[in-house]
């Protein structure tokens, strides 16, 4: 409150906000405060006073997508949970789109030095990535054989609800997307890289630490053999 008194008695002075003009003589700070005017104006016009109010006013408000529960979801691991949504919206940085910007010259992947590296290879279509993930279906006792579309449609229609199934699929999903990113990202700053077998383990290891002490009916037969093949004590 103090701030605000000292802002309209040597900022504002004797003016009236909402006409003044801004100038040399006004902090950067306050000028770009006097810019947003035209926008604040209309929201505070309506009668928001709470910051949720005027959030909900100003907020770019979009068609809810199908695919939010698959990234949002009461088990998700917070740090895979973003790298999964840029994926799905396909805004990650792969070497098509830093290529067509001009970033890059070279736009192999490094997963298999083959073919050029975008959402769809990088993610599903690269062998290693589909070695990946045909060893995380083995271990869920499911075969899919499809398309990163046909997928996103799959998991959008099937993984509802609290089953461990379910949230094992949406856990397991996420975490894929993230150790191929963290993957590439290996390859290309640090020389370095991972056995398809490794990265299988560390998305066990993140499936498993997350679920482990949850109350499970280990008596159904599928439970129970999910929990020992994702090590779920």
């Amino acid at each position: 409150m103090k701030y605000l008194a000292w802002i309209h008695a040597y900022v504002i002075k004797d003016r009236d906000f909402w006409n003044m003009e801004g100038g040399a003589s006004l902090s950067w700070s306050f000028n770009r405060i006097l810019k947003l005017r035209n926008v604040a104006h209309p929201v505070l016009s309506n009668g928001a006073s709470t910051i949720r109010e005027i959030w909900l006013e100003t907020r770019c408000k979009e068609s809810k997508v199908l695919w939010h529960t698959l990234i949002w979801f009461p088990q998700h691991i917070p740090k895979h949970s973003p790298i999964a949504w840029m994926a799905l919206l396909d805004r990650l940085p792969t070497c098509d789109r830093l290529l067509r910007m001009g970033i890059t010259t070279n736009g192999i992947c490094v997963l298999c030095n083959e073919m050029l590296e975008n959402r769809n290879h990088l993610f599903f279509d690269c062998p290693i990535a589909s070695c990946l993930r045909g060893k995380i279906m083995l271990l869920i006792g499911l075969n899919k054989n499809i398309s990163w579309e046909d997928m996103v449609n799959w998991a959008c229609n099937s993984w509802k609800g609290k089953s461990l199934i379910s949230t094992i699929l949406k856990l397991a999903w996420c975490a894929n997307i993230y150790v191929l990113w963290e993957e590439r990202n290996r390859r290309i700053f640090k020389g370095c890289s991972k056995t398809v077998d490794d990265l299988l383990n560390s998305i066990k290891d993140y499936v498993g630490i997350k679920l482990r002490g949850k109350t499970i009916n280990r008596i159904d037969y599928v439970n129970s053999n999910l929990c020992t093949s994702w090590g779920i004590y």
